[in-house]
C-alpha cells in the first residue's frame, strides 16, 4: 500500500497543475483489493483518507481517481470566495 500511495503522490505532483487528479486503473487496484473483496470501495476510500487523498471517482472494473485532500480544500475555499 505504501508503494501505491507513493505512486499516487508522485503522479499528483507531476500532473497537479495540468489535471489535479490521478487515475489508478483496475490492474493496479486488484493487486491490493481484488474485485471480489467485500466493501471494496470503502476500503479504497479509507486508504485514500489515511494517505491524505480523496477518492473522487470509483468505477469497479475500470479505475479509481484520487485528488490530494489539501488541494481540494484550497480549491473549495477559493471557489466559495468567488461566489460572494
Amino acid at each position: 500500500m505504501k508503494i501505491l500511495a507513493g505512486l499516487i503522490r508522485r503522479e499528483l505532483r507531476l500532473e497537479a497543475g495540468k489535471y489535479g487528479h490521478c487515475a489508478i486503473y483496475e490492474d493496479e487496484l486488484q493487486r491490493i483489493w481484488p474485485l471480489n473483496v467485500e466493501n471494496r470501495k470503502a476500503k479504497i476510500q479509507q486508504f485514500s483518507k489515511d494517505n491524505g487523498f480523496r477518492l473522487v471517482y470509483y468505477k469497479p472494473g475500470l479505475c479509481a481517481i484520487f485528488e490530494e485532500e489539501s488541494a481540494r480544500k484550497k480549491g473549495s475555499s477559493s471557489q466559495s470566495q468567488d461566489l460572494y
